[in-house]
């Protein structure tokens, strides 16, 4: 079960900087941490992209995921052939008890940028 607590924040100007807490997230034996970051011509997709990355984040630490290949191929005109290898992350896992610590929107221009923070307790 996913418990989020959701905390209010308004956007600032964009000054080309990442919060400290963005590449320097904090580590504990008790807990995961997970930071995403978000962009988007709107503030609440912005902050969707952002949790979803700083889900993940918390989902690799928990259970590492696992690469499934998929081949591609295409015929190109002149009947060339032309094959592409897209690699994907599939991860499984149940998180729980998820926290927002901290979250950060910043404005350029008519775009928004969403930070978030997440953690969770680790299970015994």
């Amino acid at each position: 079960m996913l418990f989020l607590v959701s905390a209010s924040a308004y956007a600032q100007d964009f000054v080309n900087a990442f919060p400290e807490w963005y590449n320097n997230p904090p580590q504990t034996k008790k807990h995961f941490y997970g930071v995403g970051k978000g962009e988007s011509r709107t503030i609440e997709i912005a902050e969707q992209k952002a949790l979803l990355e700083a889900k993940a984040s918390i989902a690799e630490q928990v259970e590492p995921a696992k690469v499934k290949e998929i081949k591609k191929t295409t015929k190109a005109k002149g009947g060339k052939i032309n094959e592409e290898i897209i690699q994907q992350k599939v991860i499984e896992v149940e998180l729980s008890d998820v926290k927002v610590l901290k979250k950060v929107f910043m404005q350029k221009g008519d775009g928004y940028t969403a930070f978030i923070l997440l953690e969770m307790k680790k299970k015994k």
